[in-house]
């Protein structure tokens, strides 16, 4: 039927809806229908269409199994799935298994007959096409997005949720899940299995052979890729449903600069679609979209990061987002992809070359205007409602659907195109918002838009000769043509093409002045120009069509022959045979007939006035629907094509006034037509079903268009009569069926009651299935009176495709109310065949009641009484009216006659007032007892009672709002009591706020709030209470603490904050908003609590917050949350660089001299810093015993003299203190600001202490947490120097007698309380407060007994829970030089013992370190077979011992020391090998022993006691077995045993007479040595034993000393094993 066509765009969000089968067709769905492609030779070809869906396609699939591979499926929106041939292009069979809108289709690749959908509810539908059965399940409760079967087994399927989860569920078991891949965030766009068939269990397919790559893809059940809206790609394992790797998108350059992955059009999560596929024999390689429509080929085994590549190069990539791919194995061999993107482009691309091979142009819109040019020959232009305007050059020979597409400046659809006559390129358009602008094919710039725009849509353009004003002038001067333009609003434009800025002119000003035409002309629908410029035709709406003579346009003719809108008119071609026919003119009307009329002779010899014809040349009278366009042939004599609304484009004969052609191609409203210019066989069409189709009229079969149709005439004469059966044939209470339902006039139809609307090919488009407006109608508003527009895919485009606003219908009214079988054939379920196909019968038609359709229900009388009296006889009538006359004229009425009662009831209406009342009165006992209540209020109300009338209604609880406006006619108490009674109706029926607004009415303001309140309206109370209350009424704050307590309880917290914050309750909202422990509600609720002024409350959570941040390593928002509380605590205090001041800063030059006064912030005063007679020297240090030699202690080297630390009067040098301009001299240390500050300075040494000790990285750290090297030294400075120096530089801390006020609020801080299970952190915090402690009472100066209990706690702590290491590692840290004396170089502090305790604790510091060198010192020495552990352990090194025993290590390996070395180690050794500290550790054992020997003691007895029912024998045995493992006593004591001989039974007395004389060991030791312990002696005298036997540095005397304390104290088996080697 056609040779070339360009489809419809396929659809956009689907994630499924394109598939290629075996043979190179490929079937993409595209609106409603599902076109197919023919992608096999060099260039595409388009095969044909499979309609029959009522909705927009939402997947397709092709049956890849051979042999049935022309087998396919399809699904729609409409809720069903069809299954088609693909050669027949027939519908096989449909089911409708779904309840929900369907969103995923695939045919199993492994079962010939499974096909499988799912919808936007989750539910699983599979169906099997050979049997018909059908079975579903519902995995789980999300909305699906896509789903694929798998090609290894038909059992196996995949599905991706909306949520980022994608489901392995087994079909053969309804759904059973088998895993569960986690780990996309957004929901999965696609989903596709590695094509490798792996080993398969029994029942499956048979096994292709193995390609080149099949190790990749081994398992039972393959790989799986899925793409995600998250921008990543994973492949998972269905055998272990797990993740193998992710890829993640890659951001690339867009052409023309940019990134693509940013605001590309295509770009960026918010719009971004992740299509995967994995192509046929390439296990190893998979394809996936990009961020702005590349295409990129991941090759999954390629080492390195970059695993990918871009296929195609240029502008041959997509420009926008890609939705589908599909590939082909052709027989050739040849591997190609085919793509379907957002740019409304389809590709191919080769997989061997990467590639484009070629591209196919869609449409996204009805196409409304085609023009070809008249200098380049064959170049045509297409326009329509997807805002682009194409160029196609239709003669080209290496790509047949060469396009170039201009979408710059265009905002609406495009409606009319023309070229210009002779300059080549230049293109005018116009669109649907009234624009005309003009646009050069040829370049890349913008459009001229003109200033002057129509007030409606734009039907027609046309270039002709300039009429005045533009006219005027010479020939340089004038435009050589003008272009014209006639819109929707009637009138006809002059644009001036040299410059469109100017304004345009309306040439009825010019008709009217040249004719004198005084009346109104009738608005112009359409215009035509003859082609030699002399005359135009203007069609106009009332029907006639108006001939005037350029330039002056004096009327030649007018001619009245159609009685509807003129939709079209067209000259006779000028290159047309028989040029004697160029006067020939065509006009299209809505009245679906063409006439031709011949005006030789009016034109040539005009008559005066100018005449009216009003019979045609010819009639052309075949079409059944509008005329939309027409075409005269260039090529034969009177040839004309006309299109039409009945979808059919028909070829005239003129002169013999037949038909000879009748091309049925398009599945719906054809709009436009041309004749090729150079092929007089070819004629182009456009329609509305987004297509342009090119045919050729002798290879067509029909001559005439289809009969059966009604002309619209007798449609619209049928059309009241149709709608009142249906509205008479309906039953009552029966709903129209779906998409079924008309109005009654309009004719528009909706869908569920509403406007249909649905995004297909990225518009918008606004339906009106039938009934649609004609075209060029006046009437500004839309199908059904509004505009409407829905973006479903994402973009707002404003599109009409069905009920596209009609053109030019003066008939506000749709023409064709009726369903139309005919022109509905894209959603009426045919199938679009050459011989026009299946029809299916219409739906009963359906209409929604009018009143004036509809028979109009009488109201019920007030007065049925007397009314029903009225319907008596004739002769009772007569005599009421003489009864009436004797009341009225006669002094006494008749005997027994009461007017208003009885059978004179009637009368009363007629009398005087109190006969009315009478009336009154039997009509309200009429109405209550048929139980109108409302009818006596209304009656008692007429008669003036409208207290009685209000007091029924109360009574009955029928007051209104009504009734309560007239409640003031009765006076002020009448009203009020009605008010009240209607609030307690209101409340009765739960509308509380209309309650309370009446309370309001009357001035119960109180009583309002309370009943919003009564009635947990909170928020409602509040509002009302805030905007009429005082701001201190007390019912306020009661209001806020009461939904404060609500919002509580109900989780709200942080509303509940608000309510107690209004309430005046701080304290309250802080605790609220504190219950949530996260760091940001702990920071917001101190803050509410600071500025409420609850400080203490403020400090407590804001160290909560604090603590927090710190165990997150957050150091920075620690500090933060501190300091913003010492800041709002220092009510007025300048902070300045961390240095606290109660006024302005002064300069240093306002302070006369510093003698005298105290010193300033950070500047210690001379007592501070000891001077060179103050330090002890170096003979007094090491006269101590716990202080090593001067050869020990290290050189001075580096360390700052006493004048680089204090200059002579006390003042330390500008290179190590701070700069003291504008430091106050009046302020000693900053104020604690209620303890904040020590808290501040606890965790600045808590972060150093973790930068140090840690390996934990911060989140956020301050620069002076890291450690730094000392002054003119090298490795880490001592954590000490870095605090006091930090504290100095950040917080202004120095020293003075502040120092003592922070000392007083460190007391009160409590430290964290240590275990054996206590994390790092909270050991860490503990240590710092212990330092802190130590580093303020270095700074106070008063004495160092105190500072070195603080040290040594510090050190202490960490061994305390088991953290050894944590320990050693800071002792180190703080002795860097292991001289426990010399505290800090860089600020010349020794410590000096004054008291015992301090000695000891001194001295335990010293021994810890002395213990770590002499380790260090044995490991360095021992052999290589022992020195593997670098370990430590107590009790092991006795063991480990014992490997070594047997070693002898020869004298030339080891090394000589010195005898320096030697007494160097002899100092240390000495510390360790303390015989005080050796008694007490050995008596602890015994202890320890003792206990455990009673412990096992008391366990046996017991378990003797409960088992003595029991043989001896067995007890004894099983209480063997059961005291074993109980403790390692009794395997100590049988060791003994065996070397010491055998030895008395132990008992419990004897046990306890043991443990009373250790008690009594211990009482007798001084408590120095029971508080600050030593390392295990015992141990330390076999390491220095053991390195003895390596090495000469060990002195015989030290020797001895070690061998004298084995000998006394080692008194556990282990260590006796280990000192045999030594005691020998």
């Amino acid at each position: 039927m056609h040779e070339r066509v360009i489809p419809a765009s396929p659809n956009w969000y689907c994630g499924r809806c394109s598939d290629t089968n075996q043979r190179g067709v490929m079937g993409f769905g595209a609106r409603n229908t599902v076109y197919l492609l023919d992608v096999s030779a060099e260039s595409c070809s388009v095969l044909g269409s499979l309609s029959g869906h009522k909705e927009r396609v939402s997947g397709f699939s092709f049956c890849r199994q051979a042999g049935q591979d022309q087998l396919c499926a399809s699904s729609s929106d409409d809720g069903t799935v069809k299954f088609w041939d693909a050669d027949d292009r027939v519908l096989l069979k449909e089911h409708s298994g779904h309840q929900g809108t369907i969103v995923a289709l695939h045919w199993s690749p492994a079962d010939k007959n499974l096909v499988v959908s799912g919808d936007d509810k989750g539910v699983v539908v599979c169906y099997w096409f050979n049997t018909g059965d059908c079975s579903s399940f519902f995995p789980l409760p999300k909305a699906l997005f896509s789903l694929s079967c798998s090609p290894h087994s038909w059992k196996l399927l995949a599905l991706g949720y909306k949520q980022g989860i994608i489901l392995l569920v087994d079909v053969s078991k309804k759904g059973e899940v088998l895993h569960r891949l986690r780990g996309h965030e957004d929901e999965i766009h696609s989903l596709s299995w590695s094509p490798s068939t792996p080993a398969l269990d029994q029942g499956d397919a048979p096994q292709d052979p193995p390609g080149e790559e099949e190790d990749f893809a081994r398992g039972s059940g393959g790989y799986l890729a899925s793409g995600s809206r998250d921008q990543t790609i994973r492949v998972w394992s269905t055998d272990t449903g797990r993740g193998i790797t992710t890829l993640k998108l890659p951001y690339l350059k867009k052409r023309g600069g940019g990134v693509g992955g940013g605001g590309g059009a295509g770009g960026g999560k918010d719009r971004l679609w992740l299509s995967v596929h994995w192509p046929d024999d390439r296990p190893s390689q998979l394809l996936s979209s990009c961020f702005s429509g590349e295409l990129v080929l991941w090759d999954l085994g390629a080492s390195g990061k970059q695993k990918w590549s871009v296929l195609g190069s240029g502008d041959q990539n997509h420009s926008r987002i890609v939705f589908n791919m599909s590939s082909v194995r052709l027989a050739s061999g040849r591997q190609l992809l085919l793509t379907t993107s957002m740019d409304r482009e389809i590709k191919c691309w080769d997989l061997a070359s990467l590639e484009c091979v070629w591209t196919l142009p869609t449409l996204g819109g009805s196409v409304y205007a085609l023009s070809f040019s008249p200098v380049a020959t064959g170049l045509l232009a297409l326009g329509g409602a997807d805002q682009m305007i194409r160029s196609w050059d239709t003669l080209s020979l290496q790509n047949p659907y060469l396009t170039k597409t201009f979408w710059q400046g265009i905002r609406s659809k495009i409606t009319a195109l023309v070229w210009h006559p002779s300059r080549e390129g230049s293109l005018a358009f116009g669109t649907d918002d009234g624009k005309v602008g003009i646009y050069d094919a040829f370049s890349n710039k913008p459009p001229q838009i003109s200033s002057s725009y129509h007030h409606k849509t734009i039907y027609r353009l046309a270039w002709g000769p300039p009429l005045p004003p533009l006219s005027f002038g010479g020939a340089g001067e004038r435009p050589s043509c003008s272009l014209y333009s006639c819109g929707g609003e009637g009138a006809i434009l002059q644009h001036d093409p040299r410059n469109l800025a100017s304004d345009a002119c309306n040439i009825n000003k010019l008709i009217r002045d040249t004719n004198g035409i005084k009346h109104k002309l009738s608005p112009h629908s359409d215009f035509s120009w003859k082609p030699d410029g002399t005359v135009v035709a203007v069609g106009n709406e009332d029907g006639s069509v108006d001939v005037y003579a350029a330039p002056a346009l004096k009327q030649l003719c007018s001619v009245q022959q159609h009685n509807k809108i003129i939709n079209t008119l067209q000259w006779y071609h000028p290159l047309a045979p028989q040029p004697e026919l160029q006067y020939l003119l065509a006009s299209g009307s809505s009245s679906a007939k063409v006439y031709v009329h011949d005006l030789r002779s009016a034109c040539e010899a005009p008559a005066d006035p100018p005449a009216v014809i009003s019979e045609a040349f010819r009639t052309l009278g075949a079409h059944t629907g509008k005329i939309t366009g027409l075409s005269w042939s260039p090529h034969h004599p009177a040839r004309l094509a006309t299109v039409s609304y009945d979808h059919t484009a028909q070829v005239w004969d003129v002169l013999k006034g037949e038909g000879l052609v009748n091309y049925r191609g398009h599945g719906n409203r054809v709009m436009c037509v041309e004749w090729s210019p150079v092929d007089p066989d070819v004629v182009w069409t456009g329609a509305d079903d987004f297509t342009v189709h090119e045919w050729k009229p002798s290879k067509q079969e029909f001559t005439a268009p289809p009969k059966g149709k009604k002309p619209v005439g007798l449609r619209e004469k049928n059309k009241q009569k149709k709608i009142n059966m249906a509205a008479g044939g309906q039953r009552e209470g029966e709903s129209p069926p779906v998409g079924e339902r008309e109005a009654s006039e309009g004719g528009t139809r909706s869908v569920d009651g509403e406007r249909e609307t649905k995004a297909v090919n990225g518009e918008t488009e606004t339906k009106a299935v039938t009934g649609e407006r004609g075209w060029r109608e006046r009437d500004p508003k839309r199908v059904n009176g509004e505009r409407e527009t829905v973006g479903v895919n994402r973009e707002r485009e404003t599109k009409a495709v069905n009920g596209e606003r009609g053109w030019r219908e003066r008939d506000t009214r749709s023409v064709n109310g009726e369903r139309d079988e005919d022109e509905q054939n894209g959603t009426n379920g045919s199938l679009s065949t050459a011989g026009g196909g299946m029809k299916k019968p219409p739906a009963p038609l359906r209409t929604k009641e009018k009143p004036e359709l509809m028979k109009r229900k009488k109201a019920r009388s007030m007065l049925p009484l007397s009314t029903a009296m009225d319907h008596r006889s004739k002769e009772d009538l007569l005599e009421d009216c003489v009864t009436l006359a004797t009341i009225t004229h006669s002094p006494a009425p008749p005997a027994g006659c009461v007017p208003g009662k009885g059978p004179h009831l009637q009368l009363g209406l007629f009398s005087d007032r109190p006969a009315l009342h009478s009336m009154f009165q039997e009509e309200e006992e009429a109405h209550l007892a048929a139980g109108h209540p409302d009818s006596v209020v209304y009656l008692r109300l007429w008669s003036g009672d409208v207290e009685g009338a209000l007091r029924t209604a109360t009574e009955r609880g029928e007051l209104n709002d009504h009734l309560l406006a007239i409640a003031p006619t009765g006076g002020y108490k009448v009203w009020v009591r009605t008010v009240q009674d209607y609030v307690k109706q209101l409340c009765l029926q739960d509308q509380h706020l209309k309650a309370a607004s009446f309370l309001l009415s009357i001035n119960k303001l109180y009583e309002a709030i309370e009943l919003l309140h009564s009635h947990k309206m909170y928020r409602e109370a509040i509002a009302l209470a805030r905007a009429r209350l005082p701001d201190q009424d007390m019912v306020l704050k009661g209001l806020y603490v009461s939904w404060a307590a609500a919002l509580e309880k109900d989780g709200h917290l942080s509303a509940a904050a608000k309510c107690y914050v209004a309430a005046g309750a701080g304290f309250d909202a802080a605790k609220v908003v504190s219950k949530k422990s996260d760091a940001p509600s702990l920071r917001a609720a101190a803050t509410i609590a600071r500025l409420a002024g609850e400080s203490q409350l403020a400090h407590t959570i804001a160290l909560r917050c604090a603590k927090g941040l710190a165990a997150s390593l957050d150091w920075v928002g620690a500090q933060q949350v501190l300091k913003a509380q010492e800041v709002s605590s220092s009510k007025g205090v300048l902070h300045t660089n961390g240095v606290a001041s109660t006024q302005e800063v002064p300069s240093t030059q306002e302070v006369p001299s510093t003698e005298g006064l105290p010193h300033t912030i950070g500047v210690p005063s001379t007592q501070e810093v000891p001077s060179t007679q103050e330090v002890p020297s170096t003979q007094e240090v090491t006269s101590t015993e716990l202080v090593p030699s001067t050869q020990e202690v290290p050189s001075t080297e580096g360390v700052p003299s006493t004048q680089e630390v204090t200059s002579t009067e006390g003042v330390p040098s500008t290179q190590d203190v701070p700069s003291t301009e504008g430091v106050p001299s009046t302020q000693e240390v900053p104020t604690t600001q209620d303890g904040m500050l020590v808290h501040r300075l606890c965790f600045c040494v808590a972060e150093i202490l973790s930068a140090a000790l840690t390996e934990c990285e911060a989140v956020s750290s301050h620069p002076w947490a890291r450690p730094g090297p000392p002054r003119g030294g090298s490795g880490p400075e001592p954590p000490q120097d870095r605090v006091r120096a930090v504290w100095q530089q950040e917080f202004g801390v120095a020293g003075g007698s502040g120092v003592t006020t922070l000392l007083k609020d460190l007391a009160s801080v409590e430290k964290s309380q240590l275990s054996s299970s206590s994390p790092a952190h909270q050991v860490v915090s503990h240590v710092a407060v212990c330092l802190s402690t130590a580093v303020l009472l270095w700074l106070r100066g008063v004495d160092d007994d105190e500072l070195m209990k603080a040290v040594w706690e510090a050190v202490e702590a960490p061994r305390g829970v088991g953290h050894d290491s944590m320990s050693a590692m800071l002792c180190s840290l703080i002795f860097p030089d292991g001289d426990v004396s010399v505290f800090s170089r860089r600020f010349q502090k020794v410590l000096v013992p004054v008291a015992t305790e301090a000695s000891a604790a001194l001295t335990s510091l010293q021994a810890f370190l002395n213990y770590r060198f002499l380790f260090d010192l044995w490991w360095s020495h021992a052999p290589s077979a022992t020195s593997a552990n670098q370990e430590l352990p107590n009790v092991a090194v006795a063991v480990a011992g014992e490997a070594v025993t047997g070693v002898t290590v020869t004298e030339t390996a080891v090394t000589e020391a010195t005898v320096t070395e030697a007494t160097a180690l002899s100092r240390r050794a000495a510390v360790l090998l303390s015989e005080p500290h050796a008694a007490y550790q050995a008596t602890q054992r015994d202890v320890a022993r003792v206990q455990e020997r009673l412990t096992g003691l008391v366990l046996h007895h017991a378990r003797a006691h409960q088992q003595g029912s029991q043989g001896q024998d067995q007890d004894q045995s099983q209480s063997q077995d059961q005291d074993q493992g109980q403790g390692q006593s009794m395997d100590q004591s049988q060791d003994q045993s065996q070397d010491q001989g055998p030895e008395e039974p132990e008992t419990l007395m004897s046990l306890s007479a043991q443990m009373t004389l250790y008690q009594k060991d211990l009482a007798l030791l001084p408590d120095t040595i029971k508080t600050y312990s030593h390392p295990d002696v015992v141990e330390c005298s076999l390491v220095v034993l053991h390195l003895a036997r390596g090495s000469t540095l060990v002195t015989e005397a030290l020797q001895t000393t070690a061998r004298d304390l084995l000998r006394r104290y080692a008194s556990s088996p282990d260590t006796q094993r280990a000192a045999r080697a030594f005691l020998v």
